[in-house]
């Protein structure tokens, strides 16, 4: 029986620029390219079929009637999502120019532009189910976005934390209010999002494999980054325990499944020489993160600000000793 090939990164180099590439070819200017990744290329072209234009999407000169008993929590978790869509916009746009293949470039290139779409839809739909104007983000969700999404230096962690993580978990709150949502236009917009948000998930497994190397080089430092994140999204969803209530959204329960997606997705790739204590991290983040948002008191201020520094070392301290990271999670 022949052994299945893991995939370690790109082969041929068809997606980035550099002047060598202006003297020599290659790179950007490789046309010659058979597309290895057949079903990264495949979701690409089906973005393309699938397109919507938001100005057309619905009928935004009618009202929005939400039922009143769900409509303030519909408006909150979407006012919580919105800012998040727009991030990612420039996240997919970072990795594009950081990617090494055709496919892959091309592909965010065309998920910038759908993000750009999905936060266009809800800054117009979100003032029409409340008859107020979109508000700024808070702080926390300001941090959420920009430390736990964007980093223009390391397009493994932006690639894990915008696809594979992000936009599961934001694929599940769609889902849970379009459950309650009676309004057309606003489950139209729900289903559309959803729709290209299936295909980000879809990417993430695609495309992932590809910056392997990257992973291999930063995964220490993205481990700390990304406990630091489960963190603060603790933190920025507080002002969301009434809305998700209402709506019946476990956060705990979500980001379990998040984990699991995670690890379904990195499970074919090579694994490093430290596997086991990595696989028994996310394991207790998944038995403890509903635990963790009982503790966040323990990386704030007084004034209840995060002190990134004090979390990042937390964390630091947590993915080297597996008693520092129960210390952490601890009630």
């Amino acid at each position: 029986m022949k052994k299945k090939q893991r995939p370690t990164g790109v082969r041929k180099d068809t997606a980035s620029f550099s002047w060598r590439h202006v003297l020599f070819g290659g790179g950007v200017f490789d046309n010659t390219s058979e597309r290895p990744n057949k079903k990264g290329w495949d979701i690409f072209e089906l973005g393309q079929k699938s397109f919507w234009a938001v100005p057309t999407a619905v009928p935004w000169d009618e009202p929005v009637r939400e039922d009143p008993k769900y409509a303030d929590a519909i408006a909150a978790m979407l006012t919580f999502l919105c800012p998040g869509e727009k991030t990612a916009v420039t996240g997919a746009s970072y990795i594009s120019l950081q990617v090494k293949s055709e496919e892959a470039k091309l592909y965010f290139v065309e998920q910038a532009l759908e993000e750009a779409k999905h936060y266009d839809a809800l800054r117009r739909l979100i003032p029409k189910i409340t008859g107020r104007p979109l508000p700024e983000p808070s702080p926390m969700v300001r941090l959420l976005y920009s430390f736990g999404v964007l980093d223009p230096n390391d397009v493994a962690f932006m690639m894990g934390n915008i696809n594979i993580v992000g936009e599961h978990l934001a694929n599940q709150i769609f889902h849970k209010i379009n459950h309650v949502a009676v309004d057309p236009t606003t489950r139209q917009i729900i289903a559309l999002i959803g729709k290209d948000e299936s295909r980000h998930i879809g990417a993430g497994q695609r495309f992932f494999p590809e910056v392997y190397p990257e992973l291999k080089k930063r995964r220490s430092t993205i481990l700390v980054k990304n406990l630091a994140t489960t963190i603060i999204l603790a933190l920025a969803s507080y002002e969301l325990v009434n809305p998700m209530q209402t709506l019946e959204i476990d956060l705990a329960a979500m980001m379990d499944k998040m984990y699991c997606h995670y690890q379904d997705v990195v499970h074919g790739l090579p694994p490093f020489p430290e596997q086991a204590i990595r696989d028994m991290i996310l394991e207790l983040l998944r038995k403890r993160t509903k635990v963790a948002i009982e503790t966040i008191k323990d990386v704030t201020t007084p004034t209840g600000e995060v002190d990134v520094k004090r979390l990042l070392e937390a964390c630091e301290r947590a993915v080297h000793s597996p008693r520092a990271l129960r210390e952490l999670l601890a009630a």
